[in-house]
């Protein structure tokens, strides 16, 4: 197993280039001063993966170890694939205003995203919002297994535990549901470029569009394909019995060996002893 800190350490050297991209991004978009809502709430979706991210960085070292190298890998996986289309996004982004100045959308450019990129601008939102989900799922992971270091699994911590495992399988079948439409997405445009004349699609940008947002559709399940398997494997690490097996791993003193004590022949009536240590499957009473 590598070093806790190699790990933590890795998955901060991903998050980073996230947020400086998140950030370069945001600004060009806040940069449209009357920009249609569907940037404005683009701009929400931004903003709530840099808090998801930064709030990553702060992961402990031993609560990454807890989680995995599994988890960690596909963590950046989704992380760098949030990146990547980010970058292509501020691109395209750029090249759809190039006849703005001053943040003030030109007629053509605004016609342009407040309507033709719809597409385009709805699957990024939507990566995003993936990108959210999967970041505060592995925090929230983490943060249960930092509530135990030093206690033991209560009623109400297996309560948490339940209520996550629920979160994560619901946010996995979200996934699934996602994954279908997309499908679906693509081979309606695969089919729609097929059946169009080239040189009217040349004519009229159409061709052009569709490869556009053919690409955003791909790099989103791509994107939704990794948040998956990131949850796949925290819904494992979620189990009581991973997160027990982990807190006795980092704290031995605290889940010791059952011992069982047998007082008197009959096991009845008046009994004193004196136990030092943990107690559970205690039972008082008759035979």
């Amino acid at each position: 197993m590598a070093e806790p800190f190699s790990i933590a350490a890795g998955v901060v050297g991903v998050a980073v280039p996230a947020l400086q991209g998140l950030k370069f991004l945001l600004d060009d978009l806040q940069k449209l001063k009357d920009a249609p809502k569907n940037i404005r709430r683009l701009e929400e979706d931004v903003h709530s993966v840099e808090m998801a991210l930064s709030t990553l960085q702060a992961v402990e070292d031993r609560e990454w170890q807890s989680l995995g190298m599994t988890v960690a890998e596909k963590s950046k996986a989704t992380i760098s694939t949030c990146t990547e289309a980010c970058d292509q996004f501020r691109a395209n982004l750029q090249h759809w205003t190039r006849h703005s100045e001053d943040g003030k959308l030109a007629l053509k450019d605004r016609a342009s995203v407040g309507f033709f990129k719809q597409g385009q601008i709805k699957a990024m939102s939507e990566q995003l919002r993936n990108c959210k989900l999967t970041v505060n799922s592995v925090v929230s992971i983490a943060t249960l297994y930092s509530s135990i270091r030093h206690t033991h699994i209560t009623e109400e911590i297996k309560k948490t535990i339940s209520a996550k495992q629920t979160e994560i399988e619901s946010a996995i079948i979200t996934a699934d549901k996602q994954l279908i439409v997309l499908e679906n997405n693509l081979e309606e445009l695969s089919l729609s470029n097929s059946d169009e004349d080239p040189e009217e699609a040349a004519a009229e940008s159409t061709q052009s569009n569709t490869e556009a947002l053919q690409q955003q559709l791909e790099e989103e399940r791509k994107a939704l394909n990794a948040s998956r398997k990131v949850l796949e494997e925290l819904l494992s690490k979620s189990t009581e019995e991973a997160i027990a097996k982990a807190a006795a791993a980092k704290n031995p003193s605290h889940y010791s060996a059952t011992t069982t004590t047998t007082f008197g022949n009959q096991n009845s009536g008046f009994q004193a002893g004196s136990i030092h240590g943990l107690v559970s499957g205690l039972s008082f009473g008759g035979k």
